[in-house]
C-alpha cells in the first residue's frame, strides 16, 4: 500500500471508531485517545491527524452528510417542486433504515453543534445551509413548471421545510421506538400538497 492509501484506511478506521464511541458515550465523553485505540492505532494518531476532538468530528460530519448526499441524489433524481420535496422524505426514511448508526450519529453531532464551543458548528450550519438551499430552488422550479403556487415564497418554505426534517430526526434519536418516520412522512406529504400545490 502506497502512503496515501495507509492514510486513507487509518482515516476511515478512526471515523468508524469515533462514531461507534459517539453512539456509545456521547461526544462529550469521547475522547481522542479512546478513538485511536478502538481504531486499532496508538492513542496519538487521532490527535495528530485530525489536530483535536472538533477537528475529528468535523471530519465526521462532512464524510456521514457525503454519503448522505448520495443517498439524497438518488432519490430525488431529476424531480422538483413538491415531488422532489416529498421523495427527499422517503429519502431520509430509508437513510435511517439503512444507516441508522451514520443517522443517529449525525444528529448527535448536529446536536453539540448547538454549543457555543463547538469546533464543528461552521461545518453543521454549512450543511443546513445547503438543504435550505437545494429545497428552495426545487420550490422555485416547481413554480416555473406549475406544480407549485407562484405566491409562495421559496426561501420561507425551504426554512420550514428543514425545521420539519430537523424537528423529526431529533424525535427519532431521542425516541425511536415511539417514533414512526412513515406516518410522518405521509402526514408531511399531505401537508405539502395542500399548502403549496397550484390550483
Amino acid at each position: 500500500m502506497t502512503q496515501a492509501e495507509r492514510t486513507a484506511l487509518s482515516d476511515k478506521a478512526m471515523l468508524e471508531a469515533a462514531m461507534a464511541l459517539v453512539l456509545q458515550h456521547g461526544t462529550d465523553k469521547t475522547t481522542l485517545a479512546m478513538i485511536g485505540e478502538k481504531a486499532g492505532y496508538s492513542r496519538g494518531l487521532a490527535t495528530y491527524r485530525f489536530g483535536s476532538k472538533g477537528g475529528l468530528y468535523d471530519a465526521l460530519c462532512k464524510s456521514i452528510s457525503r454519503h448522505w448526499l448520495e443517498y439524497l441524489k438518488q432519490g430525488v433524481g431529476d424531480k422538483v417542486g413538491i415531488d422532489a420535496m416529498c421523495a427527499a422524505l422517503d429519502t431520509i426514511y430509508r437513510f435511517a433504515q439503512d444507516s441508522p448508526d451514520e443517522a443517529r450519529a449525525l444528529e448527535i453531532l448536529y446536536s453539540g453543534a448547538a454549543s457555543p464551543s463547538s469546533e464543528y458548528q461552521e461545518t453543521a450550519i454549512g450543511i443546513r445551509q445547503r438543504q435550505k438551499s437545494d429545497v428552495a430552488e426545487w420550490v422555485r422550479l416547481g413554480q416555473e413548471t406549475g406544480q407549485i403556487r407562484s405566491n409562495v415564497d421559496a426561501s420561507e418554505v425551504a426554512t420550514q421545510y428543514v425545521a420539519y426534517i430537523s424537528g423529526m430526526t431529533y424525535l427519532w434519536l431521542m425516541s425511536p421506538g415511539n417514533f414512526d418516520f412513515s406516518i410522518s412522512n405521509e402526514v408531511m406529504k399531505r401537508h405539502l400538497r395542500d399548502s403549496l400545490a397550484a390550483d
